[in-house]
């Protein structure tokens, strides 16, 4: 008797606890989808304002000088360090 009665409560815990984990899931991922366009919002309203930034600079001070990027600065870097093997 005393055995029918622990694994009766320990498998109404065990569903209990897959209930709960189902909808925490589910309130997980919608709140992820609703944290993935927040993202995607930011990122476009960043590109945005920074071509704008670029245009207001470009009217202030004239014709910004071209910054060499870190891909730009290995593609001169690392053909030297070859040629002088």
């Amino acid at each position: 008797m005393t055995r029918s009665i622990l694994v009766g409560g320990l498998l109404c815990a065990a569903l209990i606890l897959g209930i709960l984990t189902a909808i925490v899931q589910s309130h997980n991922r919608a709140e992820g989808a609703r944290l993935d366009g927040l993202r995607e919002d930011c990122l476009l309203l960043e590109a945005v304002h920074g071509a704008q930034r670029a245009t207001l600079l470009e009217l202030d001070h004239g014709p910004l000088p071209v910054v060499p990027t870190d891909k730009d600065v290995r593609a001169k870097v690392l053909p030297g360090a070859r040629g002088s093997e």
